[in-house]
């Protein structure tokens, strides 16, 4: 009976302690993310082979360069590093409301667009670290992002824009004085909490193993990698969860979406496809008008030509079943070649007339279409071996780079890849990318998925 006791005592603590950094968060607010315990998946985030590359000196460096600012400080103005070091290894909140974050735009290679996130904090919004250090790390802050810092009573104000107050083992800072105020009163005041109001949504996420948990109404989270919704579909909430796993970053984003539609079916043939370089991507040919948008991403320096390709783009796309695919690979010059692989349904009838239309001549001797593009380029439709394939590059030099090699012969694509269902599917050497610009070996892959599922439209991001 003691036992059960104890146990129910230790949960009930636990819990407590776990809420407690998401008191501050106002239910009128439009979202938050949450780092949980930021020293224990940083060590595992350092496994990843791809985050091993950006933070350690052989790569980019990002924890010297960090270090190096830390001790700085240290030595100018004498506040020990452990101050930042400590506070940015325990739990950290961003919320806000009246903003839009889109993670694609998120990531950068430098460090500084970090650090300048802290500075330009909008009227509505806050970042609440737990640490034991207060007053110290508040300085220390200050210090780092090079502002100057002066006190009114308990609050601390940095550079006539940051707004600062410790409370309990929590230090708020906040885009204004009335934003400060009114988290810290949230803080105190359960009803006002959007962990309380949506508990049901909030509970279920934060009690996983997770690193980075989140939360959004409406499409204040968003991600621009994937297809757009169908019918401008209006989003009730935006759930995110991050965590490392056997050395692989996974970040997924549930999208709960008004209408529900049927799960993603798909005929997935992307391990069959030869290999062209670093890039590969599986695209639901339903999604046609996407797709007719990624090709004219791809030729819009060609100007007058870009008719061209939405009329065979349309046209390929009606006599082409489930699945398409495009293959790519970057090299060093930065020249890009791609091709776009089909398995149609219908014979070539169609496509030769589109093909013609333009001005496009079947070679009899190396078995392709060609219709002349520029001075320098053209397009290439040809048979491989079950693919109908559009590419910039001809038949013979696409055969010559796949070499007989397939997807399914990557050994990371068959650890990372799990869904078979799916809108669109992208996988991307980072390592080869990273060899060909940096001359660094790097064994790195990416893989994301999008899927529909009933309400909700599911994202997944898998980094090694």
């Amino acid at each position: 009976m003691k036992n059960k006791v104890a146990l129910f005592l230790i949960i009930l603590f636990s819990s407590i302690v776990i809420g407690n950094i998401l008191n501050f968060i106002p239910y009128n607010y439009d979202l938050f993310l949450h780092f949980k315990n930021n020293g224990r998946w940083y060590n595992k985030l350092k496994d990843v082979p791809f985050f091993e590359f950006v933070l350690k000196e052989e790569g980019l460096s990002f924890e010297n360069y960090f270090l190096s600012s830390a001790e700085r400080i240290e030595k100018e103005y004498g506040y020990e590093k452990e101050v930042l070091l400590t506070s940015i290894a325990s739990d950290i909140v961003f919320a806000a409301k009246g903003v839009t974050l889109t993670l694609d735009e998120m990531v950068s290679f430098d460090i500084n667009y970090y650090l300048d996130i802290l500075k330009v904090l909008t009227r509505d919004s806050i970042v609440v670290f737990e640490t034991d250090k207060g007053v110290l790390f508040i300085n220390y802050l200050a210090r780092l992002l090079g502002l100057e810092i002066k006190q009114e009573q308990e609050v601390y104000i940095l550079s006539e824009s940051l707004y600062s107050k410790v409370v309990e083992n929590y230090v708020v800072i906040a885009g204004s004085k009335q934003a400060l105020d009114y988290c810290i009163n949230v803080y105190k005041t359960p009803e006002l909490q959007m962990k309380e109001k949506i508990s049901n949504i909030i509970n279920n996420v934060e009690q996983g193993d997770y690193w980075i948990t989140g939360y959004s109404k409406g499409d204040a989270i968003k991600i621009e990698m994937g297809l757009s919704k169908e019918n401008d579909e209006k989003t009730e909430y935006v759930i995110l969860t991050g965590t490392v796993e056997n050395s692989v970053f996974k970040l997924n984003i549930s999208q709960k979406m008004e209408t529900e539609r049927p799960p993603t079916k798909t005929e997935d043939l992307m391990e069959t496809i030869p290999v062209l370089g670093n890039y590969f991507a599986g695209i639901s040919v339903k999604e046609s008008m996407d797709v007719v948008q990624i090709f004219s991403d791809w030729v819009s320096g060609y100007g007058d030509e870009l008719y061209k390709f939405y009329d065979i783009a349309n046209t390929v796309l009606k006599n082409a079943t489930s699945t398409f695919y495009i293959v790519g690979d970057l090299s060093e010059s930065t020249e890009v070649s791609v091709a776009f692989l089909f398995k149609l349904s219908d014979g070539l009838d169609n496509i030769d007339s589109v093909i013609k239309k333009y001005a496009g001549y079947y070679d009899d001797k190396t078995g392709q279409w060609i219709i002349p593009i520029s001075e320098n380029s053209n397009l290439y439709f040809y048979k491989f071996e079950k693919f109908f394939v559009v590419s910039n590059i001809s038949k013979e030099i696409y055969a010559k780079k796949s070499s007989n090699k397939r997807l399914m012969n990557i050994p990371a694509y068959n650890y990372l890849d799990k869904k078979r269902n799916y809108l669109l599917k992208v996988f991307i050497d980072i390592g080869d990318i990273v060899k060909k610009f940096l001359g660094i070996n790097l064994n790195s892959k990416l893989i994301f998925w999008q899927e529909r599922d009933g309400y909700f439209v599911n994202y997944y991001i898998e980094v090694m």
